[in-house]
């Protein structure tokens, strides 16, 4: 290896400089680019109808389509306003002692007294007499009566 010598290397760093320079120093071709107008025959190949999509279907799996979650194939329907279950209790019995009225009534297997102003379950008792026994269903607010004028 004695073509590996310090000339020889020293000459290699010697070019490697000197291109280094030369580089350097070039300018850089500019190249004019000219306005080019289109053909006349690419302008009428373009239909941009095409493009306007108004008045047209969209395809179903557009991600950009707008969107109702409306059902509209079917006639609105009228908002029913909620109403009271029918009561759940029956009449079970009265009793008058020193002249005052209590009435039982059954809630499934169980008795319980109907007084004035009790709570049972959703319903407050607001009225008792021998004909009737008057609740008010309190998630609603709306006033139930229970006949028991044709038991006695």
């Amino acid at each position: 290896m004695k073509w590996f010598t310090r000339e020889y290397v020293g000459a290699l760093a010697a070019l490697a400089l000197l291109a280094g320079v030369v580089t350097g120093r070039e300018k850089p071709t500019l190249e004019v680019i000219e306005d080019r107008k289109p053909a006349k025959a690419a302008v009428e190949e373009i239909d941009l109808t095409v493009l306007d999509r108004r008045g047209t279907e969209l395809p179903a799996n557009d991600p950009f389509a707008v969107r109702s979650f409306s059902d509209e194939r079917s006639p609105q329907k009228s908002v029913e306003k909620p109403s009271a279950p029918p009561l759940p209790f029956r009449y079970f019995g009265k009793v008058i002692e020193d002249g005052k009225l209590e009435v039982f009534v059954m809630h499934g297997d169980e008795t319980l007294a109907a007084r004035r102003g009790a709570k049972l379950g959703d319903y407050r008792v607001d009225a008792v007499s021998e004909k009737s026994i008057t609740f008010t269903y309190l998630p609603l607010n709306t006033r139930q009566t229970l006949d028991i004028s044709a038991v006695n």
